[in-house]
């Protein structure tokens, strides 16, 4: 419940049957649903805001405890709003939730986050600071308390309806692309040199549990 926590089934349904109650089922029908509003695919529609809000319960930084439903959504891969996708698109895997200042404090470059679905559907963090060290993000989450969320698909997302960008005039910019696509390429240049190396160290591990005996 927004602004108090996890509340029991019992109280749920004593809520529902309140003569004030309004009932707004999240996917009726069962079908995949919109991740998007129609008219902006960078704006998350009403369903993927309350799912990722659910599903992260809390901002996703290591060690912060902002409920969810009093952050931000962030696009974790930055949004090229220029080309969607080329990344940073509005999907359940490409949001997670973060507290003003820690949403802040990634735009600024204080850290690089990234997230993946891992094999059971569950939503992962990991956060790179500035020194190198590496952070895994919280060990439990929303997906432990209702693991039906993983039932909820949503359909791909759509392209922008506004034209693409325009070729060069005299009149612009010298500059290959601005700086603020510089810096969206260079980090994602270097989610993709962390998630090899992440890789590299997985297999290391199970390599080493395969053929080392254990100590006896």
């Amino acid at each position: 419940m927004d602004g108090y926590g996890v509340i029991s089934g019992d109280y749920v349904r004593e809520l529902a049957k309140r003569t004030s109650a309004v009932i707004r089922p999240i996917n009726p029908n069962g079908k995949p649903l919109r991740p998007h509003l129609p008219s902006d695919p960078y704006r998350p529609s009403t369903a993927m805001n309350l799912f990722i809000r659910i599903r992260d319960g809390y901002c996703t930084v290591p060690g912060c405890d902002k409920p969810a439903f009093a952050g931000d959504l962030d696009h974790v891969h930055e949004y090229d709003h220029d080309n969607p996708a080329a990344g940073g698109q509005t999907t359940a895997a490409g949001l997670a939730t973060k507290c003003r200042m820690h949403h802040q404090m990634k735009t600024d470059g204080v850290f690089l986050d990234d997230q993946y679905i891992d094999a059971t559907g569950k939503a992962r963090q990991i956060f790179y600071t500035q020194n190198g060290t590496t952070i895994h993000g919280h060990a439990e989450s929303g997906d432990d308390l209702f693991p039906t969320l993983r039932d909820i698909t949503f359909t791909n997302p759509q392209p922008p309806k506004h034209p693409p960008p325009q070729p060069n005039t005299p009149e612009s910019p010298t500059r290959r692309r601005p700086r603020l696509a510089d810096t969206h390429a260079r980090r994602r240049q270097e989610r993709e040199r962390n998630r090899k190396a992440l890789g590299g160290e997985h297999a290391d591990q199970t390599r080493l549990g395969a053929h080392d005996p254990p100590p006896y």
